[in-house]
């Protein structure tokens, strides 16, 4: 078995992983990267890239159907092949443009699985790979189900590749990606359901807000079914048969759209002496393991409240300051999240529940941005705003627009949280008129 010295190996090729390995071989450093899928990760493979490229023409019919009556006639038709066909133009290219900018700095690039076999030893096919520093940047996965007839059930993987859309389509899930394609497939005219085992869906926003999109969401004609763990699939002549505790829902594609967990089953860890639950790799506050000071892991496979392409990015680029001699602590502050929905839903900081959980004192303020001019003269009929003020020093706490442009104004927002910025700056802040932005001096 060859073995092959490296400053530094980086597990996984995504996000997380190159701007550490860039700024480590631009300093001079031997760098690789092993990846067993495509380099770039699943944000511009099979996630948030082809996800926003098939949203633009259900976004046009959203509008569309918005606006008719009130000037324009007539309504678009999605043409899901030609969806499908344009956005392979955005995702195929990506892993050879990544395999030639390594190439171009030198940084060697492993197409295996890796696995440690010791504190700084890996296993990388029929390589061994000795490394002074290692990047766990490996992701997440699909969660797992062990029900009858889980092998019918589909990935948001394979639900983003889809030529066709089928007529009929179950997302199992309560999150992010259960209300995105959800919305996504209503648009292009699929019938979707929604099934989440709990009480409540998107515990990450606020419950106000939700409570709101859900309604919006079901007014769209997509059922939305809380308690409703799914029990099993069963193969049928004319598609699928999901049930579980009080129904029994006909589908041509049911859909995985729950949670995604650390991809970190097969690492061999415990080689490394590298602690880890089941939220992700340990890390101080330098993202360095607690139990392996030459170990680092940045992304969605990190123990920490985002998992988002922002922040993996943020991550390595802290994880290469660490690495090359600079001494610096993560933060997160102003981290904006958004929900891709018809409309989008937006946060950034707190929410109401968290501020009460914490003890914390707050102004809460409520806006209804659907009778606000940018709104209306679209046609929408669903907008709200919440935010969080400290009463003590008009710190911003938290924000929360439910709307169109919603993903936009808040990075407003997170910039404001960020540069710490009271609350005052967004009230006198001269905005351009009328824009949805111009409206953030009366959200706080």
């Amino acid at each position: 078995m060859t073995t092959l010295a490296y400053d530094l190996a980086v597990i996984g090729g995504g996000p997380a992983c190159g701007p550490a390995a860039r700024a480590c071989r631009e300093a001079g450093w031997s760098v690789c990267v092993i990846e067993s899928g495509l380099l770039g990760g699943v944000c511009p493979h099979t996630g948030c890239n082809p996800k926003k490229i098939l949203m633009g023409p259900a976004e046009a019919v959203a509008m569309a159907r918005h606006l008719a009556g009130k000037g324009l006639a007539g309504e678009p038709r999605p043409d899901w092949p030609a969806m499908a066909a344009f956005t392979r133009t955005f995702t195929e290219p990506v892993a050879p443009w990544l395999a030639n900018d390594y190439a171009k700095r030198g940084i060697d690039v492993l197409h295996t699985r890796a696995a440690f076999t010791g504190p700084r030893t890996l296993r990388a096919g029929e390589k061994t790979i000795e490394a002074k520093k290692i990047l766990i940047a490996v992701g997440a996965t699909h969660q797992r189900f062990d029900f009858p007839g889980v092998e019918h059930l589909a990935t948001s993987d394979d639900f983003l590749a889809l030529t066709r859309l089928p007529a009929r389509i179950v997302f199992v899930g309560g999150g992010f990606v259960a209300f995105e394609l959800a919305h996504l497939a209503t648009a292009c005219g699929a019938r979707a359901t929604i099934l989440t085992h709990g009480d409540a869906a998107l515990r990450r926003f606020d419950a106000d807000l939700v409570a709101r999109l859900v309604a919006a969401t079901e007014s769209m004609g997509i059922a939305v079914r809380f308690n409703s763990p799914v029990a099993r699939i069963d193969k049928e002549s004319q598609g699928l048969c999901v049930s579980g505790p009080g129904f029994s829902l006909a589908a041509d594609m049911a859909v995985n759209a729950a949670g995604r967990p650390p991809q970190l089953a097969g690492l061999g860890l415990d080689a490394a002496g590298v602690a880890a639950t089941r939220s992700g790799v340990t890390v101080n506050d330098q993202l360095q393991s607690v139990t392996n000071p030459d170990v680092y892991a940045a992304g969605d496979c990190l123990n920490s409240p985002y998992a988002l392409t922002p922040t993996a990015d943020l991550e390595s680029r802290v994880v290469a300051a660490n690495l090359l001699g600079t001494p610096t602590a993560i933060d997160r502050t102003g981290t904006p999240s958004a929900l891709f929905t018809q409309p989008p839903l937006a946060m950034c900081g707190l929410t109401e529940a968290d501020c009460q959980a914490r003890g914390l004192a707050y102004v809460k303020k409520e806006y209804d941005l659907a009778d606000s001019f940018p709104w209306q003269r679209l046609g929408e009929t669903v907008g709200w705003s919440k935010t969080l003020v400290s009463p003590d020093n008009d710190r911003i706490l938290g924000a929360h627009i439910l709307g169109h442009a919603a993903e936009e104004v808040i990075n407003v927002v997170a910039l404001a949280m960020r540069q710490g910025l009271p609350a005052s700056a967004l009230r006198q802040g001269i905005w351009t008129y009328p824009t949805c932005g111009y409206y953030l001096r009366y959200m706080f």
